[in-house]
């Protein structure tokens, strides 16, 4: 498939679809169609493309019938738009978290199974040069623990991000890129025990804004992945690996640190990976080859079910059974 012949079409235009939109100007790959509830969101973003406009998803899948779909939308307006679009025989790169519930994503990962289109979930720390390196050196070591950390300080600026309605809460809308990272290095997670604590700041969410979340994985190895929105803080994403000595820290974008025997490890990358995401996405269409990609739709659906998991361990208090 030669270049700027794919016809790509976007779901949802808001903050994340920036982002793409730039990766794939960047490509010379034109946006050909958008869609989205907001009809003057819509309209102005397909008038900065030279795109046509449609508030309707079904109906753009029809009339356009792209080669490529973006989903840009918030978890909880999640129903059938990735299932469609790959029904339709366009190729589906999905913005995490894929769904907030664990059936949507099924019926999703399902219709991508049938079809058989490329299909790729937007975990652009996967693709950054630090974990390129970090994966280099771990080699086929084993990795006996991880921890992890997400903070930030929300506010009015995302108005859907606090609604635990929609979002689901920090650990799944946000932090589930540390989740899905320390997945991409330790393996499958077999339980979670998660706690938190609501009201510590006023007007950012209706969850809990501070949380601790306890992994065990299939292997045996164990993790420790600590939230907050409610905190300005350096450094705030941030992954750390552990194995009999090995130790590196991945300060994300584009730092790496720790030691391997004895030998220390100082590493600074250039690629924070939301390029090229999209840019191994793109090769993997043109090439009609899955291998190009990093993070499967099936491999995030696991994902979904960690901190889905967490989020019912924090109603529970109990140890929960992670169920994808």
């Amino acid at each position: 498939m030669s270049q700027n012949s794919l016809k790509i079409a976007f779901i949802g235009v808001g903050g994340i679809a920036g982002n793409y939109r730039r990766s794939l100007k960047q490509l010379q790959h034109p946006v050909a169609a958008v869609c989205d509830i907001n009809t003057d969101r819509a309209k102005a973003v397909a008038d900065e493309e030279n795109a046509t406009s449609y508030t309707d998803h079904q109906e753009m899948l029809q009339q356009e019938k792209p080669d490529v779909v973006f989903t840009c939308i918030p978890p909880g307006a999640h129903t059938t738009q990735v299932a469609d679009s790959a029904k339709s025989g366009a190729a589906v790169f999905v913005a995490k978290p894929v769904a907030q519930d664990l059936e949507t994503a099924q019926n999703a990962c399902d219709a991508i199974s049938v079809s058989g289109v490329i299909n790729q979930v937007g975990y652009m720390a996967r693709y950054s040069d630090i974990t390129d390196k970090a994966k280099e050196l771990v080699g086929d070591r084993k990795l006996s623990m991880g921890m992890g950390r997400f903070l930030a300080r929300m506010g009015a600026s995302h108005p859907w991000w606090g609604k635990f309605e929609v979002s689901r809460g920090q650990m799944v809308e946000q932090t589930t890129h540390v989740f899905d990272l320390i997945r991409y290095f330790i393996g499958d997670v077999e339980s979670v025990h998660a706690f938190g604590i609501k009201d510590v700041s006023d007007g950012i969410a209706d969850f809990e804004e501070c949380t601790v979340c306890n992994l065990k994985f299939k292997s045996g190895a164990v993790a420790s992945i600590t939230s907050t929105c409610a905190s300005r803080a350096h450094d705030h994403f941030a992954t750390e690996l552990v194995g009999d000595d090995i130790y590196l820290k991945l300060t994300h974008d584009l730092g790496l640190r720790g030691q391997i025997a004895g030998e220390g490890i100082d590493y600074n990358g250039s690629e924070a990976g939301y390029f090229r995401q999209v840019e191994q996405f793109i090769k993997a269409v043109e090439a009609n080859d899955q291998n190009f990609v990093r993070s499967s739709y099936a491999d995030a659906v696991k994902t979904l079910a960690v901190t889905l998991a967490a989020n019912r361990s924090l109603e529970t208090g109990q140890i929960e059974q992670v169920t994808a």
